[in-house]
């Protein structure tokens, strides 16, 4: 349901986004893989986990759908920046998080740290603009579906 059917949820007027639903869309699927990510890499000793950080890009869909469902603006495009934004946030944390754990996988040697860096930040840079676009794009899926009904 939208802002705009219901009257439960209190319209957005201004040109402003809603914050509120970028977050949330955001952090609910981080903490998730985050926990995952933790979990199997520290207790079941397995730090290869983080590799899988593009396939969790998919996530991007659930930030899109939520961040849309708890949105509170009228405006469609509103809507659709706001799960654009949530999900380069989600994407922009997901790559951090890459960042941060990569060097748990094992010794880098020195010859290769540029290139561990250079994948750091290419995982953080393009994990941010794949997760904005495949959220906003099933964001406006969900949308459409929403205003059919």
């Amino acid at each position: 349901m939208s802002a705009e059917t219901n009257p439960a949820r209190p319209k957005v007027t201004s040109k402003g986004l809603d914050w509120r639903a970028i977050w949330k869309a955001a952090l609910r699927p981080f903490i998730l893989w985050a926990a995952v990510v933790i979990v199997v890499s520290f207790v079941r000793r397995q730090p290869g986990m983080i590799c899988a950080t593009p396939v969790a890009w998919l996530l991007a869909c659930w930030v899109g759908i939520l961040c849309v469902a708890l949105s509170r603006s009228v405006e469609k495009a509103a809507r659709l920046t706001e799960a654009g934004l949530a999900g380069g946030i989600f994407g922009l944390l997901q790559g951090l998080l890459f960042a941060a754990l990569a060097p748990f996988m094992g010794s880098i040697k020195p010859d290769e740290r540029q290139k561990a860096v250079l994948l750091s930040v290419a995982m953080i840079v393009i994990g941010a603009i794949v997760s904005a676009l495949v959220s906003m794009a099933v964001g406006a899926g969900h949308d459409r579906r929403q205003m059919a009904r």
